[in-house]
């Protein structure tokens, strides 16, 4: 068969990431709108935006717990409801007070989401393609800010900013279905898995592909959290997030202000550096999985390096064609770099554990998602509110998150395992 059930899971899980980031994403293009019916400036905008991050940054360790203790779909299946509700919610709010309330719950729903996708990955693949995997549900990370840059663009003259909320609050219940009926704790509690499956995936998870990297075998999460390598992550997801979210937060704005482009404009030049991006963040996991495997970093800072000299030159280009071309390729390389680098907790933390140290380092990337919306809301201020000084802050973070992946991050192969004792070896007795 064509598609096995694990890859109906993946799929599942990919449009439920598409959807959570659709509901997420959408307030970016309708902040100008919010700002003008509440009176809002722009260090206002960030806490609303950063609002968000908070909540989200503050359950992804309980999001992981759950998702090892309890299971993987419960907590998914709360998720789903619970962000879809918010979303819908934020189209009624009355005001500044209400809109923080309502992000800051709508991010603390979901963010207990992320953990438990990624414990599902670690009990439907192996090593062998556990990063090819991720990669390609993480794809959704430049896929959905793509798809609803375009989808608002054509909503907001039709239904206005409060309709539309209300209409991609709704469209989650397909996302509930959708996990209800293909999403399961393990693949030997799915109800539709076939036994050729489950035997193709034992004999993945004993390749040697599968393990010639070595994993952190810890046996607590409170043990992994004194692994320098988990620590190394948590930063690196953190100082990179400034860069990425302060760019899938704040193009919007910037490209209608100092670019000069309309809103219909804007939903279709914003969104093809993260097209560009998706497939660069498919690839990074099958390119990893191929070529990078105990070199992993190696990848992230070629991308990172060639990626953030792109996302420069867009700032500097004053022809449209010119500066399009450059921010696709930064979209890809950089989207390349995040899928490379989420590839190597898949394969450090054990799938135990998969669920509370994943969730740890990504709580890392959202506090830095909350910090780059405030810090950059206040520096567009403090530069007489000139968008383009955002960027400053989104390339100054690059370099930094490079330098400390080049200098961090340390891979190692698996140890070969032991000899088995034989009758020429000296635990045999042999001469």
């Amino acid at each position: 068969m064509f598609l096995k059930t694990r890859h109906s899971v993946g799929l599942t899980l990919l449009f439920c990431y598409l959807v959570a980031w659709l509901d997420r994403m959408a307030i970016n293009m309708t902040l100008p709108y919010m700002a003008q019916e509440f009176g809002l400036g722009p260090e206002k905008l960030g806490w609303v935006l950063s609002a968000f991050f908070l909540g989200y940054a503050l359950s992804q360790v309980p999001g992981g717990l759950m998702a090892d203790r309890v299971g993987p779909r419960r907590v998914i299946l709360v998720a789903l409801v619970w962000w879809s509700f918010f979303t819908a919610a934020t189209g009624l709010v009355g005001g500044l007070v209400s809109l923080l309330a309502v992000r800051f719950l709508f991010g603390l729903g979901e963010g207990v989401f992320p953990a438990a996708v990624w414990k599902v990955i670690g009990q439907f693949f192996s090593k062998k393609d556990r990063g090819t995997a991720n990669a390609i549900i993480l794809s959704s990370v430049a896929l959905g800010p793509a798809i609803s840059m375009m989808l608002l663009a054509q909503m907001l003259p039709e239904l206005g900013w409060r309709k539309s909320f209300l209409v991609l609050g709704a469209a989650g219940a397909l996302c509930v279905l959708a996990a209800w009926w293909s999403v399961a704790d393990a693949p030997e509690k799915h109800p539709r898995m076939a036994r050729e499956e489950l035997e193709q995936f034992e004999r993945d998870t004993r390749s040697e592909a599968a393990n010639a990297e070595q994993t952190l075998e810890r046996g607590s999460f409170g043990d992994l959290l004194r692994s320098p390598a988990i620590w190394v992550l948590f930063f690196v997801a953190l100082i990179y997030n400034l860069t990425m979210y302060g760019w899938l937060n704040w193009l919007p704005k910037y490209l209608m202000e100092v670019k000069g482009l309309s809103l219909s404009k804007t939903g279709v030049l914003g969104s093809l550096p993260f097209l560009f991006g998706g497939v660069g963040c498919m690839l990074a996991g099958y390119v990893s999985d191929r070529w990078f495997r105990g070199r992993r970093k190696w990848l992230v800072l070629g991308c990172q390096a060639v990626g953030g000299v792109c996302l420069y030159l867009f700032t500097r280009i004053e022809d449209p064609v010119q500066y399009m071309v450059a921010q696709c390729l930064a979209g890809f390389l950089l989207f390349m770099a995040a899928g490379a680098i989420w590839a190597l907790p898949m394969i450090l933390v054990p799938t135990r554990l998969m669920g509370a140290g994943s969730g740890f380092i990504n709580t890392g990337g959202q506090i830095g998602g909350f910090l780059t919306n405030i810090l950059i809301g206040y520096v567009i201020k403090w530069s007489d509110n000139n968008a383009a000084a955002g960027f400053q802050v989104m390339l100054g973070a690059l370099v930094v998150a490079a330098v400390l992946v080049g200098v961090g991050i340390r891979e190692r192969p698996a140890a070969p395992p032991a000899p088995s004792p034989g009758p020429l070896s000296p635990a045999g007795g042999g001469a």
